[in-house]
């Protein structure tokens, strides 16, 4: 006789992998890491119910396929006992794709595409490499349209060559020649789709990074380095620093395009391979050492 299934019933469950020191730290952390993105999401005019309900998804999506720590993978009434989400929730994000489904990609990234093929394939360079200036669409070849449908086949050129010259990337008109003035895509519009989709996939590059060196052996480590003046920098010099860092970094950007365009040039595998989705980000940062007065000060009681 078969033994009989016992039920799936909640367990107590206690995870002793982290102190109340360094769980205070981690909460911390979200706290500073949530401040900035908090802001943005007030002024976006995001509720709070809203932004609960997109941390609930994520929960569930996170323990579905991450699974639950040291307690391996778990079931739907694990998952909601361990979350503290109620089953109903674990259930309903687990069923419907679309709650979890994000919006369509912007064409940022295709633009950073046009801009780096401009700049590195000689169908599109002149002498001595520098980028052709190129009309819109009266030749086959080597116009604006070609460029951009050989990046992506399935884009409007017209909408990818309005978005380049309001960011001043390119200059010119599609009446005569188009002119690429930058090696840089920088999204001119605050708040737009681009500039968040920017957002959360840099922010999302950079905390996947360091979760992965928290936790992989010193020869697997991914690249993550930073240089700051061990006691600050006098207010005199930012300026002089920051105009050293943009060259620098500027350089090395151009250098890294490069090499990845001339390494592209001399690829030809006997079989395809693997792509992995790869790439370098660097960052300046400025922390401000201002106390902020207390949350009672700023809105006391009865206002």
């Amino acid at each position: 006789m078969a033994d009989e299934k016992k039920p799936d019933v909640p367990v107590e469950i206690t995870i002793d992998a982290m102190t109340a020191e360094a769980r205070a730290h981690l909460l911390q952390a979200f706290r500073r890491i949530l401040r900035p993105l908090v802001k943005l999401l007030i002024r976006a005019g995001v509720r709070f119910d809203e932004f609960c309900e997109t941390v609930k998804g994520v929960y569930v999506e996170s323990a579905v396929r991450e699974g639950l720590g040291p307690l391996g993978k778990g079931t739907r009434t694990r998952i909601a006992y361990v979350t503290g989400i109620a089953r109903r929730d674990v259930d309903r994000y687990i069923d419907d794709p679309s709650l979890l489904a994000g919006p369509k990609p912007t064409f940022a990234r295709t633009l950073t595409e046009i801009i780096h093929t401009w700049h590195t394939d000689p169908m599109f360079q002149g002498p001595y490499g520098l980028p052709l200036e190129l009309d819109f669409a009266r030749s086959l070849d080597r116009s604006f349209s070609a460029l951009a449908r050989r990046v992506d086949p399935n884009c409007d050129p017209a909408e990818l060559v309005d978005e380049l010259l309001r960011a001043r990337v390119v200059v010119g008109s599609t009446e005569k020649f188009l002119k690429v003035v930058s090696r840089t895509y920088v999204v001119p519009v605050a708040m737009s789709a681009p500039m968040l989709e920017h957002l959360g996939l840099a922010l999302t590059d950079l905390a996947n990074t360091i979760t992965h060196n928290a936790d992989a052996e010193p020869a697997l480590k991914r690249l993550q380095r930073s240089v700051f003046p061990d006691r600050g920098l006098p207010s005199s010099m930012a300026p002089a620093f920051e105009k050293l860092v943009r060259s620098l970094v500027q350089q090395f950007i151009t250098d890294v395009d490069n090499w990845v365009a001339d390494r592209m040039k001399e690829y030809h595998p006997i079989r395809p391979e693997k792509q992995i989705d790869t790439g370098i980000t660097v960052y300046q940062y400025i922390r401000s050492d201002e106390i902020p007065p207390p949350l009672h000060v700023l809105s006391p009681p009865g206002s």
